[in-house]
């Protein structure tokens, strides 16, 4: 009786080989994603995956520096202008009616600008480009929305605050400098207690 092994008959792999295949093929997949994410939102809003050099990304707006200034129309036709509002603390918020964050968020951002009017402006600029203008007053009437929505209809102002998803908040100080960039659905409670450093 020989005891050499059978080349026949394949080896099976060990577990721990599997393991370690399993998980170095799963973070490949999640910077894969993760990365065409950037690309495809970066596209989506406005703007472009690079400015000048190949994969560099345009700079956010800095805390403590001026918030990019810009004049937008509003669905009547008139136009607003973040520059109008220095001397008073500032809240803009980029939304669309799909996105389903915006729509948690919009109760909250409503009861604020009400709670709040005369301490604080409320400026929701919709993202235009990916979505769809003849939607907007319906979602903004099944809100009761009252503070100012202006209409970024190129993608430049999303661009200019380097806006990678919605909904994002941008909270201006009376000086017209950028205090905090905050990204997801916000809340009154929060809103409200950002007004101190504002």
């Amino acid at each position: 009786m020989s005891s050499t092994l059978s080349t026949d008959q394949p080896q099976p792999i060990p577990p721990l080989l599997k393991a370690r295949w399993f998980w170095l093929a799963l973070i490949g997949l999640v910077l894969v994603l993760g990365s065409g994410w950037i690309v495809f939102s970066r596209t989506l809003l406005g703007g472009t995956a690079s400015s000048g050099e190949a994969g560099a990304l345009e700079p956010a707006p800095i805390k403590g520096h001026p918030a990019p200034d810009f004049a937008l129309p509003t669905l009547a036709g008139e136009t607003v202008r973040l520059s109008d509002f220095k001397g008073k603390p500032v809240l803009v918020n980029f939304w669309a009616t799909w996105c389903g964050p915006c729509r948690a968020e919009f109760p909250d951002l409503q009861k604020a600008a009400v709670d709040n009017a005369g301490t604080l402006v409320i400026i929701g600029i919709n993202n235009t480009t990916t979505d769809q203008k003849d939607q907007i007053p319906a979602f903004l009437d099944e809100f009761g929305i009252t503070f100012p929505i202006v209409l970024d209809e190129t993608g430049d102002t999303a661009k200019a605050y380097n806006i990678l998803g919605l909904p994002t908040s941008i909270f201006i100080d009376r000086n017209g400098n950028v205090n905090e960039i905050f990204t997801g659905p916000i809340n009154k409670a929060y809103i409200e207690a950002k007004l101190s450093e504002l």
